[in-house]
């Protein structure tokens, strides 16, 4: 049983950096590198098979899979990119079902606060507001458009590797 807590322990503070350095890549190059994700996802897979042996690959393989299956239409409308997708399934890997759950609810409240903070700043906030209701009641009627962002601008972007860095903590701690 010894094992097993020193590596649950080792586990989260490399997730923990996995996370820091796709945060950092993202506000560098507005890209999250395939090569982290790799990496992250193999690094996963080891702590589950030196934790809980071979069997538990079948349990971080599906918490790796888990964000791309509940993430894609997301993912086809351009509302997440697809490094952040990626992101949610490397701490898939990392993480029991549960706190992965938590970590995406968590990270989309995140995404949302700074979303509003960022349009508030930007003295955008009435505008985006009612840009984000007319998408929203657009694709409810079932048309499945991309969001339009205003790449000029860039008041609609965000770096959602923050808001996923922001949810992975506070579900460790609602997790706890």
């Amino acid at each position: 049983m010894q094992t097993l807590d020193v590596i649950d322990r080792a586990s989260d503070p490399v997730l923990y950096v996995i996370v820091l350095i796709a945060v950092i890549s993202d506000f560098r190059h507005m890209k999250i590198s395939n090569r982290l994700i790799l990496i992250g996802i193999g690094l996963a897979l080891i702590f589950g098979i030196l934790g809980r042996g071979i069997p538990a690959a079948a349990f971080v393989l599906w918490n790796i899979s888990f964000p791309v299956l509940a993430l894609y239409l997301f993912y086809l409308m351009g509302v997440i990119g697809a490094g952040d997708v990626k992101l949610f399934s490397v701490i898939g890997g990392f993480v029991n079902f549960k706190e992965l759950i938590c970590c995406m609810v968590f990270s989309f409240a995140a995404g949302a606060a700074i979303s509003l903070a960022k349009l508030w700043y930007s003295g955008r906030l009435a505008e985006g507001l009612q840009e984000g209701c007319s998408y929203l009641q657009s694709v409810l009627r079932g048309n499945r458009m991309p969001y339009e962002r205003d790449s000029e601008k860039k008041t609609n972007l965000i770096h959602f590797s923050l808001a996923i860095l922001l949810g992975l903590l506070l579900a460790k701690v609602y997790t706890g």
